[in-house]
């Protein structure tokens, strides 16, 4: 199969423990992308926490694309927004609620990259850490100082993976009905609108460039990987994957440790 696009979640697949990209795995994209094949950077992350390693990859311009916030956004490499989705102030402050029913620690992201969270004795070490990746920093607001319009494109339980274990049924039993709930990565219980996940962004995005799913490559490691991993043509998950997400996939290739992704661009991809 001659693939077109390549899907590539970032945390523990493209990028290694050290959120480095190594050089087996950026050889291997610069090579796809001499091919014209497009490589498309797929993450929960936002815009300023995926474009630096897209401009380090040489993926740039109109012609290039990246899914971001777990696929509420799809943009191409010049800046303009081709698709967005995002959650009313409505479910925000029915969210804020919930957070403080439930004494739990959150952060929203809005399409802009900004992290949210309400003022707090503490603010939870993953929303700091969520902040700093946003590189757009952390503004402590209620729900009432905020626009009337405001409205966000994730949002985002915080905790420790004991804490998320304990309260994770809680969580889905509340939102899954009108949402997409998923563990994201170590400390993040994501929500999404209900029709948004990497799956759907990378089907959205193969139709407007007249790609056929078969003919897409996608590579990840966790639960929010599974949607784009089940309906391309070639789902890889990493060595270091969830087992359920080696379940669904095609091929398992190396850990993000050892160059998986380039492994598999050079197994099924390059000429």
């Amino acid at each position: 199969m001659d693939y077109k696009l390549i899907a590539l979640d970032m945390d523990d697949t493209l990028l290694n423990s050290e959120k480095i990209i190594s050089q087996r795995n950026k050889a291997a994209i610069v090579k796809a992308l001499q091919q014209g094949i497009k490589v498309v950077l797929c993450s929960g992350r936002t815009h300023n926490a995926v474009v630096k390693y897209a401009d380090d990859l040489g993926i740039k311009g109109a012609d290039q694309y990246m899914i971001t916030n777990g696929g509420a956004i799809i943009e191409n490499l010049a800046g303009e927004i081709v698709f967005q989705r995002t959650m009313t102030n409505e479910f925000y402050r029915e969210f804020v609620q919930f957070i403080k029913d439930n004494d739990l620690h959150y952060n929203v992201v809005d399409n802009r990259g900004y992290t949210y969270t309400s003022s707090r004795d503490l603010i939870d070490k993953y929303t700091v850490m969520q902040a700093y990746e946003n590189d757009n920093g952390l503004y402590l607001k209620e729900p009432d100082d905020l626009p009337s319009d405001f409205e966000i494109v994730k949002a985002i339980i915080n905790g420790s993976e004991a804490k998320l274990d304990a309260i994770s049924e809680m969580v889905h039993q509340r939102f899954d009905r009108d949402y997409f709930v998923v563990r994201t990565g170590v400390g993040f219980l994501e929500i999404f609108p209900k029709d948004v996940n990497k799956g759907e962004a990378v089907k959205n995005l193969a139709k407007k460039l007249d790609i056929k799913l078969d003919q897409v490559m996608a590579m990840g490691d966790r639960d929010n990987d599974i949607p784009m991993l089940k309906i391309v043509g070639k789902g890889v998950a990493m060595g270091n994957a969830m087992p359920g997400v080696k379940e669904v996939s095609d091929y398992v290739t190396s850990d993000c440790n050892h160059s998986g992704v380039g492994e598999a661009i050079e197994k099924f991809a390059l000429k």
